[in-house]
């Protein structure tokens, strides 16, 4: 099929789904191999689960699937890289359509530094209230179907689990399984991937109306006890942060509050300034979702870019806690897997 090949040069490339169809029908095929992840997820120190604030990293960069598609590496000069692995602990790759199955290059290279990786499966606008509507409106059949392909997806490619985002309204039917459908999404994917995580973003409430909260609440806090954490909306303020660490109680730190880094909207900090968000955030106890950090690949450009990336990752650095090696020897090639040539024992 034509998705699992570059239409122009044949190469292998990852892919994503687009709608109900599509997913429902998804099976693993032969030409698939390609992107099932090589590597698995490495142990890191301290855990996932231990009790520190985490930092996840979401990665939306114009739209997805660019130069990172061609599984055997693409001819690009300066491509976006990521390498600052040590100091997060999730990376959700984020798209707009449907089902965001993550590149498997980032699987990988995530899997290689002990990084967990989710895919998105989002719903948006009036497409999406329908696509809601004909899995979450019915019966528990319907939402099963769904939970179990998404799980099955996960599980042939070798990631990690998924964040979920919907953008649109839901009917009182539909609103009424949500909870029902997230817990037994979470239930399949702890059971197909060995600590795999469900996520859900901060959009829609339990009475189905489509608002963000920028906090946990009564409102959204049905969805976050189906699932492994939320991930709030961006525009909070400090008050949010208290009423939200007081409503999450033990389970504090699976509250992932929204940076945006393009700082679009009214927030505390982005770009040079997100610092500031996540000092706030992190005196409260709290976990970081960090949106967008390709803000200084795409705003500041190609040139410059390792020292523009080391320059913001340097200035977070002090909210960042990092992971030590779990397992020696050591070995390293220094790489960050980009440039114009490949290297085998230094030739």
């Amino acid at each position: 099929p034509a998705r699992h090949f570059d239409t122009r040069t044949t190469e292998p490339i990852s892919f994503f789904l687009s709608g109900l169809e599509e997913l429902l029908a998804w099976q693993p095929d032969g030409n698939d191999d390609f992107n099932v992840s090589a590597v698995p997820l490495a142990k890191r120190q301290p855990p996932l689960h231990s009790k520190r604030p985490r930092t996840l990293v979401c990665h939306d960069m114009r739209g997805g699937y660019l130069e990172d598609r061609f599984i055997q590496g693409s001819a690009t000069r300066n491509p976006y890289v990521f390498y600052h692995w040590r100091y997060i602990d999730i990376f959700v790759y984020f798209s707009h359509h449907t089902v965001t199955i993550p590149p498997v290059c980032w699987t990988n290279a995530a899997h290689r530094n002990g990084v967990p990786v989710l895919g998105t499966f989002i719903t948006e606008w009036t497409d999406g209230q329908k696509l809601c509507e004909a899995f979450l409106a019915g019966g528990e059949e319907a939402y099963h179907a769904v939970s179990e392909q998404l799980a099955r997806i996960a599980q042939h490619y070798r990631f990690d689990g998924w964040l979920v985002n919907m953008e649109n309204t839901l009917s009182a039917a539909a609103v009424a399984n949500l909870p029902r459908f997230l817990r037994h999404l979470t239930a399949q994917v702890h059971s197909a991937v060995p600590g795999g995580l469900v996520i859900w973003y901060d959009s829609v409430l339990q009475n189905g109306a489509l608002r963000w909260q920028n906090e946990l609440n009564e409102e959204n806090r049905v969805f976050f006890n189906a699932c492994d954490g939320l991930f709030t909306n961006y525009n909070w303020k400090e008050e949010h942060l208290e009423r939200t660490r007081a409503l999450a109680g033990p389970r504090h730190t699976d509250v992932y509050v929204g940076i945006d880094v393009f700082a679009r909207g009214d927030v505390i900090g982005g770009g040079f300034d997100t610092d500031k968000s996540l000092r706030l955030i992190r005196q409260h106890g709290l976990s970081a979702a960090i949106f967008a950090p390709g803000w200084v690949y795409e705003h500041l450009g190609e040139e410059n870019f390792l020292h523009n990336e080391n320059k913001f990752w340097g200035s977070l650095a002090e909210y960042l806690p990092t992971h030590s090696i779990c397992t020696l020897p050591l070995a390293t090639s220094f790489s960050l897997g980009m440039g114009t040539s490949r290297f085998l024992a230094g030739k």
